[in-house]
């Protein structure tokens, strides 16, 4: 099962798999291919919604990802190509992106530019900084660590593959 961090529902592994198997026979996404990463973006129900929303609406066009929680997981880092599921809260598969494009900054040199692939609710630097302080905290303080401003964050963009909100 991927690392997700804690707050949704776990995805069940058969229900992914039918979903994904049954999308790649539909029409225009024979190009899908076998493997795909999991993730969840939100912080609860509402705003995982709304990110999906955000991401439909062509409004949120990437993520941000730490390194760190990277190492701590043994997870795989993310790569340019990489396809992923986007689950809701409660773990069932909604949205299909893939990675077009991955940077490394550190957390102290994040701008505007950096934001703009953020839901424009969020994307303010005045709202970002400290969102993602708070939510990045909670990820850390497992591992002993706390947001500082050479903490390095893969800025990711990606574009929305199919926006299919069932099974």
């Amino acid at each position: 099962m991927p690392y997700l961090p804690g707050g949704c529902a776990q995805p069940d592994p058969a229900e992914l798999r039918a979903w994904w198997d049954k999308l790649r026979r539909e029409p225009g996404n024979a190009s899908l291919p076998d493997h795909y990463e999991v993730r969840w973006i939100g912080l609860d129900d509402e705003t995982t919604e709304q990110v999906i929303e955000l991401i439909i609406a062509g409004d949120k066009t990437g993520t941000f990802t730490l390194p760190w929680i990277i190492e701590h997981t043994n997870t795989s880092a993310p790569a340019p190509g990489d396809t992923i599921i986007l689950v809701d809260f409660g773990g069932h598969p909604r949205l299909v992106v893939r990675l077009t494009d991955i940077t490394e900054v550190a957390f102290g040199g994040i701008t505007n530019e950096h934001t703009a692939i953020d839901g424009t609710p969020v994307r303010d630097l005045a709202v970002w900084i400290p969102l993602h302080t708070h939510y990045w905290n909670n990820l850390l303080r497992p591992y002993g660590l706390t947001v500082s401003a050479d903490m390095p964050v893969l800025v990711e963009k990606f574009e929305l593959l199919c926006k299919n909100a069932t099974t």
